[in-house]
């Protein structure tokens, strides 16, 4: 997959700029196409001033919990700050909990399961799981992913650091005013 990641500084308000242009509905997570265009139109005109970071070839940061047995009850995780809890049973993913298992592909996909459903994670990071590895990947791409914090005070689970992200190739360009 291939992202294109703009960047746009605007000497506006956060509010004025969403109420002007973007009109995101944060409740459905979704913005006004024609919003955006009309704010790029203003800023090539030079109607609103802006600095435009254009990065193509951006990269998601990535880490890894590899499961070999099973974690013990009440022992925990951190991904992105968010604590994942061990439980022997009854876990519920949306709090942050997973059931543990001897099988280490069962205990990967149920920690999987978890960082998927905690709402604190929703739009910061994703998981899967294969063969008692989970991989989690950054939702943004580029660098920032790369400081997402993981730690794990799990038996028989290690994690590894987020890592991989990139910018990719970025060129600046500052609209309204004189470069």
């Amino acid at each position: 997959m291939s992202f294109v990641k703009v960047l746009l500084s605007v000497p506006d308000s956060a509010a004025t700029m969403n109420s002007m242009y973007l009109q995101i509905n944060t409740a459905a997570q979704q913005y006004s196409g024609i919003g955006l265009v009309n704010l790029i139109s203003d800023m090539i005109d030079g109607a609103q001033l802006s600095y435009t970071k254009v990065s193509t070839g951006a990269v998601q940061a990535s880490a890894t919990m590899t499961s070999t047995g099973s974690a013990s009850n009440g022992e925990t995780a951190l991904v992105a700050n968010v604590t994942l809890t061990a439980k022997t049973s009854g876990a519920v993913a949306a709090n942050g909990e997973f059931n543990i298992s001897a099988t280490p592909a069962t205990q990967a996909a149920n920690i999987a399961a978890a960082i998927n459903a905690v709402a604190g994670l929703s739009g910061i990071v994703t998981a899967t799981a294969a063969l008692g590895v989970v991989t989690i990947t950054a939702v943004q791409p580029g660098k920032t992913g790369n400081g997402l914090q993981i730690s794990e005070g799990l038996t028989n689970v290690t994690a590894s650091s987020f890592s991989g992200g990139s910018d990719g190739s970025q060129v600046a360009v500052n609209y309204g005013r004189t470069s």
